[in-house]
């Protein structure tokens, strides 16, 4: 049984007193994706125009091609989003130990959890490939899939040496009747995000914890139900 309400609870009681890591790692990527996506935009959105001017002390960039400012940025914000996927797969390793365990977590597991980054790297651009396959047909299907490869991050912050294709399949089976569930669930927290909208952000520190917990115990609660209908074997995350 999918209990929506039970997983919000326990996601508030695995973080009470033990806040200050999932705050500090979600401040931490949202600063470093501020800085540096505003970075790119900033040095961009002038088309490298400046260049380099003789006496000015200033170093900066000139193209002339504009195809060349639209490949370099592209690159650029590539590889700023690989680095905050691997940053975020680190956090997910985190809550991981949250709703596993009963001991409060430092900031050294949220740095071994950045030794999965080339596993991040991999998982979300095969996640994107199949998620832009899916759009070309049309919005809704690009929504299911969604949902279907929901579970797959999880699978790889818990099974650091699981596959990226095998944990997408094992997400596939572990959200299998109950994409409208997830999909209710994160509807359920649009409220929440009002409130981080109305404090200008700022309550996007507790909430993007709050909100991954949960997911972190509907991953459990899931993976619990497969395994007992015998969708998948325990041998399956080896």
């Amino acid at each position: 049984m999918f209990d929506r309400a039970a997983y919000k609870k326990a996601a508030k009681a695995q973080l009470k007193g033990r806040w200050k890591i999932p705050v500090l790692t979600t401040l931490l990527i949202f600063a470093l994706a501020s800085i540096f996506y505003g970075a790119l935009q900033y040095v961009f959105s002038d088309g490298f125009d400046a260049g380099v001017k003789a006496g000015d002390g200033r170093f900066n960039f000139y193209f002339n091609n504009s195809v060349a400012d639209s490949s370099l940025y592209s690159v650029l914000y590539w590889c700023v989003t690989l680095a905050i996927a691997a940053f975020a797969l680190a956090q997910l390793h985190c809550h991981m130990i949250l709703s596993a365990e009963s001991r409060n977590i430092t900031f050294s597991d949220f740095v071994d959890g950045l030794n999965q980054w080339w596993q991040a790297v991999r998982g979300y651009l095969w996640l994107c490939l199949w998620l832009f396959l899916w759009a070309l047909l049309f919005f809704i299907p690009a929504l299911i899939k969604y949902y279907s490869y929901s579970m797959m991050f999880y699978v790889m912050a818990e099974n650091p040496k699981i596959g990226v294709m095998k944990a997408m399949n094992i997400s596939k089976e572990l959200t299998r009747g109950y994409k409208a569930e997830l999909f209710v669930t994160d509807l359920s927290f649009i409220p929440w995000i009002f409130l981080c909208m109305i404090s200008c952000g700022v309550g996007l520190l507790w909430f993007v914890p709050y909100y991954s917990m949960t997911r972190t115990n509907v991953y459990f609660a899931l993976k619990q139900v497969a395994l007992d209908t015998k969708r998948i074997r325990i041998e399956d995350f080896q």
